[in-house]
């Protein structure tokens, strides 16, 4: 299981700090032909304190994973939650 602390602006996985990526990132990671990988693991969404999932991603040659954030220049800059388990079958990667 992953331990998963906000200390102050950063986010640590693990006591690890995380990245943050936009989905424009992503898809421009797709574009350039760039290998990554996702996965969901479950927090509790800070506004309404119910369990939510989020999106990590590992991207090769990164030594740690991005966690997938709204663009803060169309939205709020903060990390995207799914109240549901998203079909990781059905997305691209």
């Amino acid at each position: 299981m992953y331990e998963v602390f906000n200390v102050g602006k950063t986010i640590l996985l693990d006591g690890k700090p995380l990245s943050l990526v936009t989905p424009a990132g992503v898809e421009s990671w797709i574009e350039k032909g760039i290998p990554h990988s996702y996965r969901y693991d479950q927090v509790r969404d800070p506004l309404d304190g119910k369990m939510k999932y989020r999106c990590l991603y590992e991207k090769d040659g990164a030594d740690v994973p991005f966690v997938l954030v709204n663009d803060p220049d169309s939205g709020d800059g903060r990390v995207i939650l799914f109240d549901q388990k998203p079909d990781q079958d059905s997305q691209a990667q």
